[in-house]
């Protein structure tokens, strides 16, 4: 399952930056416009593990995680904008 979690982990995190990048080229982001995202990406997870080819056993599993992915994402995120002085809290 390990394998799972890396594919969702690595989804989330690329759809975080796509949808950071531009505002990151001009500007600081708001850490509150990064919450709002998050929510955005659970919703895109979710459909994601839904039209995936998993089993039912593979996606419930998916299910009961997707939302502690997207904290640590979003976290890991966030400290790399604060070191770099990107971030506006």
């Amino acid at each position: 399952m390990k394998k799972l979690e890396d594919i969702c982990v690595a989804y989330l995190e690329g759809y975080f930056y796509a949808k950071i990048t531009e505002q990151l080229i001009t500007s600081k982001i708001q850490s509150s416009d990064l919450d709002k995202l998050k929510k955005t990406a659970i919703e895109c997870m979710k459909d994601y593990i839904e039209h995936s080819y998993y089993s039912t056993e593979e996606k419930e599993e998916l299910k009961n995680n997707y939302e502690h992915w997207a904290d640590m994402t979003l976290e890991g995120i966030k400290q790399r904008l604060r070191d770099s002085n990107k971030l506006h809290e």
